[in-house]
């Protein structure tokens, strides 16, 4: 589950709003090219959409095994929905059936496994094991119940989660004695060796993301143990242990990211998500749905911190489509304050002011371009989370850190409903 703070920091440094300035009109080719491209999606809402109106959509997404379903905001109620519309079609029509959802890894793994178990379905048992943004707001909700109708049906759509943030009931109250569980039964000797209540002890505030480090000492001892687990389990194969040893990993990324203010986050992030595409889903077709720093190509926080998508899409290459959304105009809820904010008016020239003066349609999809298109790159385009354009990165990222662009022309706030 993403890190309240320092996300809009994060973002500040992988996506920028405002751009240089535009062409005039009588010479704009990017505007020109934008227009031509626009592929206007009919549909009243996101959910009456019908296939022939996404044909342009799959055109775009052609032989790529992995496809990104981003968001901008973690709060927008028709990004979730038109997110929702997407991911029926890739499942029912094109074949995917893997969903990897922006949520600890753990804690989904303890999910699905206890709907499995028949302990409840996803929409009643996800709040508190999902992103709360996913699981407890009324369109987050409708993927939960989508996925739980999909477990009824001849082929299910298979759900695990990538996140490396282990902050969810599952990974406060499951993770650490399940290790010391793992461990014992592989190696008593090397589980004794280990402080478990220092491990319990500094867990606990690390698992509430406490930025407060413990003395020097004490995180030499925690570092060592995590060691030990990590040389104890990664070693070996099996979705099973792998999931430990993915664990163990994500908390020393925690670790590092919350009391050491190194960010590790999204490295630990790429590792689970070629792990699962690689190794645990091999072969198969699969959506990864979460915020477009993390999917997005070529992102990175700072010179040596890269984002996940950097690293996915570099490994990928063509085998990668991810999808970006954004809006002309409306609200979203801000997933920090939990209050709605208003977006800034879309600036002149911008991609989203262009796409709304060419065509009056709800919903616009844009494939990227296979070659460079002069002023494309330095066109204003949305980012509705933060406000500080950082250094060195253009504004609009579609053909370079997306592949393709979703509009949306009315955004409205999602609901909390726990």
């Amino acid at each position: 589950m993403p890190m309240p703070h320092p996300f809009a920091v994060l973002l500040a440094g992988a996506i920028a709003l405002g751009g240089a300035p535009r062409a005039s009109a009588a010479d704009d080719p990017a505007s020109d090219w934008l227009r031509a491209h626009a592929r206007p999606v009919p549909g009243a809402s996101a959910a009456a959409i019908d296939d022939a109106a996404l044909e342009a959509f799959g055109a775009a997404v052609a032989d790529a095994r992995v496809v990104g379903l981003a968001e901008q905001t973690h709060g927008g109620r028709q990004e979730f929905e038109l997110k929702l519309r997407l991911l029926r079609y890739l499942h029912e029509r094109k074949g995917f059936d893997v969903l990897l959802l922006e949520s600890g890894v753990f804690d989904v793994a303890q999910l699905t496994r206890a709907v499995a178990d028949g302990q409840g379905s996803l929409d009643a048992l996800a709040p508190g094991k999902v992103f709360y943004m996913y699981s407890k707001s009324d369109a987050g909700r409708e993927l939960l119940r989508y996925l739980d109708e999909r477990r009824k049906a001849s082929r299910p759509l298979v759900l695990a989660g990538f996140d490396s943030q282990l902050t969810g009931e599952a990974s406060q109250q499951a993770l650490l004695p399940g290790l010391r569980r793992e461990l014992a039964a592989r190696d008593t000797r090397a589980a004794d060796a280990i402080d478990w209540p220092l491990l319990e002890r500094l867990g606990a505030g690390l698992f509430q993301l406490d930025r407060k480090a413990p003395p020097s000492d004490e995180r030499k001892r925690f570092d060592a143990a995590l060691a030990a687990l990590h040389g104890a389990l990664c070693g070996r194969d099996g979705p099973d242990t792998m999931l430990w040893c993915r664990s163990v990993d994500g908390l020393q990324a925690q670790a590092r990211t919350v009391w050491d203010d190194d960010y590790q986050r999204d490295h630990a992030m790429a590792d689970n998500l070629l792990w699962l595409i690689e190794r645990v889903y091999a072969g198969r077709k699969i959506v990864v749905w979460g915020h477009i720093a993390h999917l997005g190509r070529g992102l990175q926080r700072d010179p040596q911190h890269r984002l996940a998508g950097a690293i996915v899409g570099e490994r990928l290459g063509h085998a990668y489509y991810v999808v970006n959304p954004t809006a002309f105009e409306g609200r979203w809820l801000d997933f920090v304050s939990d209050q709605p904010r208003e977006m800034k008016a879309a600036a002149p020239g911008s991609l989203e002011a262009v796409l709304a003066a060419a065509d009056p349609a709800k919903f616009i999809f844009v494939d990227g371009p296979h070659a460079p298109v002069p002023g494309l790159e330095t066109m204003p385009a949305r980012a509705m989370d933060f406000d500080l354009p950082p250094p060195g990165l253009a504004a609009n990222g579609l053909g370079r850190h997306w592949d393709g662009v979703f509009y949306v022309r009315t955004m409205a706030p999602v609901t909390m409903v726990r």
